[in-house]
């Protein structure tokens, strides 16, 4: 689904300051025991913008309702929708940032109230400051928010009870982001793909439409393969992560096409 649009400006963290990045150290401008009831004072505040905001563990999440977050025949988020979105991501960036809660992770989700199709953002706090401190270069800042759509199966109702995500680990968070990333690179366009952590040590990529791309030849099938290995590997080094001992590649009916040892 293309509503990359909504990326366009990544959280520009330069407009932050380091008066924000240091202030938490020193006094923090939003208290652990508040930094759920911030956000969402913040975003009223700052947007007149009403959302609802929760904390649990590690983690800080936003959730709101939008009517028609994408038009039907349309792939892209609704221009409102993207800018409220982009809107609740700064304002729990300057949260995270600003605060002595032991965050790792920043969850924004809107959802549309007519479809129950949503859309999730995640960020890894820790990223949010090395880019601050400029250890990360902004492009692989870009790269490293993950994004997430999920088909709503009819209508949905805002007075009905909010049912939060589970929290995010960083082995789900660096799953999602293989696959965004795959999925977003022009050689790969069209490919259907989805993790699969059932197997907590292996990063399992499923590619629900490897006939279509099995019917291109041998070559086809190859350059896609290399490129999601290639993608995984460039992943997961970034993050020195060696939670998963290998990748592999499956087809819908669960069949192993690669598999590759990290």
């Amino acid at each position: 689904m293309k509503i990359l649009r909504i990326l366009r400006y990544a959280v520009p963290l330069a407009l932050l300051g380091a008066l924000a990045a240091c202030s938490w150290k020193v006094r923090p401008s939003f208290p652990e025991d508040r930094v759920a009831i911030s956000l969402k004072q913040m975003m009223a505040h700052d947007y007149k913008i009403s959302i609802q905001t929760h904390r649990e563990g590690n983690t800080l999440q936003a959730f709101f309702w939008r009517p028609g977050l994408i038009r039907p025949g349309e792939l892209d988020l609704q221009p409102d929708a993207a800018d409220a979105l982009e809107k609740a991501l700064l304002c729990a960036t300057r949260v995270a940032l600003s605060t002595d809660a032991q965050l790792d992770f920043i969850e924004v989700k809107i959802a549309d109230i007519l479809t129950g199709t949503s859309v999730s953002l995640w960020r890894y706090v820790p990223d949010i400051k090395d880019s601050l401190y400029q250890r990360l270069p902004q492009d692989e800042y870009f790269n490293r928010l993950v994004m997430d759509v999920e088909p709503g199966a009819g209508l949905k109702l805002a007075d009905q009870p909010l049912q939060w995500d589970p929290p995010i680990t960083l082995p789900e968070f660096l799953a999602k982001q293989v696959i965004f990333r795959a999925k977003r690179q022009p050689a790969l366009g069209g490919i259907q793909l989805h993790e699969d952590l059932s197997h907590p040590l292996t990063l399992i990529m499923v590619v629900d439409n490897w006939a279509a791309i099995s019917k291109q030849g041998e070559t086809k099938e190859s350059d896609v393969a290399n490129l999601l290995h290639t993608t995984a590997q460039t992943v997961l080094k970034g993050y020195r992560f060696n939670g998963f001992q290998d990748v592999v590649l499956q087809d819908s009916r669960g069949a192993a096409l690669r598999s590759w040892v990290l």
